[in-house]
């Protein structure tokens, strides 16, 4: 009878019974720096993306179909009653003032001259006539256009000095503000808003000036254009070449002005009335030189640069 095979002993074969494991097979060492690839990628879901995307899309769709409802209601409105010519003229000529004299300043020749001629609009539609909004045009101030006239000189003359009544009252306006707050921008605005009301009130050709002293002779013509021809003198360093302009457009209505004096145009105006808007035309121009030398006080030596 034989004897049993003896067993190895266990640690003989490491604990495996059935022999000694495989060895685990050896890779190469991976290169220097080498950061495991799951680290740093992380797909975005594909799903997720498309959302995005056609959020993105819509948003471009929604903002287009908003513009163009714009241009085809609001825009149209805006063009149809001049306002959106007015705020792009306004805005060119804002840039321009800006970029001459400051942004403050700009903003007061903007301000002022808007009001000024936002003053003879409202007073040729309380008449019952038609014209059109205020136009920048830079440098020069701005323009606007009647579709009608009054059939006489005193209509026309109220028209006229509309315009300096309502700058006027703005140029008072900033200059209260001025006194209350201090700030020297005001002052600026108000005696840019004086100045330039002045100026229109030379009565000459198609000055604002010209048209309130129509109504009450043909000669405040001559002294008109005696007046602009000192100014051209004296600030010939300047302003003129814009005084030249104005003279030569404004001798065509003086000359209007003597050939028509016989007409019932002219002739229509009562002596009161011719008196009152001389004293009127006399007064404003008082309170306008008045106010120009209190804001130039007010701005001292130095002016906005």
């Amino acid at each position: 009878m034989s004897s049993p095979r003896p067993e190895p002993p266990e640690e003989l074969w490491g604990g495996h019974p059935q022999g000694p494991p495989p060895p685990p097979p050896q890779l190469p060492p991976p290169p220097e720096g080498y950061q495991p690839f799951q680290q740093y990628y992380q797909p975005a879901p594909p799903a997720r993306a498309n959302r995005q995307r056609n959020g993105i899309t819509g948003a471009l769709i929604s903002a287009a179909l908003a513009v163009w409802t714009f241009i085809k209601l609001g825009g149209l409105f805006l063009l149809k009653f001049g306002a959106f010519k007015t705020l792009a003229t306004m805005v060119v000529s804002f840039g321009f003032y800006a970029w001459a004299y400051g942004p403050a300043a700009g903003a007061g020749i903007v301000v002022m001259i808007f009001l000024h001629e936002m003053g003879h609009v409202v007073e040729i539609r309380r008449q019952g006539m038609q014209a059109t909004a205020p136009l920048f045009i830079p440098f020069l101030g701005a323009a606007i256009f009647q579709r009608s006239h009054p059939t006489d000189a005193l209509h026309q003359a109220e028209i006229g000095i509309a315009g300096p009544i309502s700058g006027t009252l703005a140029s008072i306006a900033a200059l209260i503000l001025f006194a209350a707050t201090g700030f020297k921008f005001l002052a600026f605005w108000a005696f840019f808003g004086f100045s330039i009301n002045l100026f229109n009130m030379i009565p000459f050709g198609m000055l604002d000036g010209g048209w309130v002293l129509a109504a009450a002779s043909k000669w405040f013509q001559v002294v008109g254009l005696l007046m602009l021809a000192v100014a051209v003198f004296f600030f010939h360093t300047v302003f003129s070449g814009i005084l030249i302009i104005l003279l030569l457009f404004g001798i065509p209505a003086m000359v209007e002005r003597f050939r028509n004096d016989k007409s019932p145009y002219y002739q229509t105006v009562s002596l009161e009335a011719r008196i009152l808007m001389g004293l009127a035309w006399l007064a404003l121009v008082a309170i306008q030189g008045f106010g120009a030398m209190q804001a130039l006080y007010a701005l001292g030596p130095r002016t906005l640069g």
